[in-house]
């Protein structure tokens, strides 16, 4: 059975507000199993990067339950876009020794957002 959009986004939002909370509570406490150490400008953008994932969670919370529109595919096209582009530098990171192998995992969920939000903005 197909995802549908409510429930992909539902997963989507869950992801990004994850991930947020703690980019901006707790940044050296969730990029250290990555094996990746900040400094404290790195804190800083990490925290910066944690606010904007919070906010990308409240975008794809409330797009649940709202109409298809051209607004709401703006954002599924801006998103794919985000997180296709966004997995080059995370690919290029982890290979050239910046995270551990854990890295693929945040690599993995960037693919799979990119796909699904494709899917979602590009369909005819």
């Amino acid at each position: 059975m197909p995802l549908s959009l409510p429930t992909f986004l539902l997963i989507a939002a869950v992801i990004e507000a994850l991930f947020g909370v703690g980019f901006l509570l707790l940044p050296e406490a969730v990029l250290a199993p990555l094996g990746v150490k900040l400094n404290a400008a790195g804190v800083m953008m990490t925290r910066i990067f944690g606010a904007m994932l919070i906010a990308f969670a409240l975008i794809f919370w409330w797009l649940r339950e709202l109409p298809s529109s051209l607004a709401s595919t703006a954002v599924f096209r801006a998103a794919a876009i985000y997180f296709a582009v966004s997995a080059v530098p995370l690919l290029l990171g982890i290979t050239g020794g910046l995270a551990n192998a854990l890295g693929w995992g945040t690599f993995a969920i960037h693919v799979l957002l990119a796909a699904g939000f494709w899917h979602f903005g590009f369909r005819k």
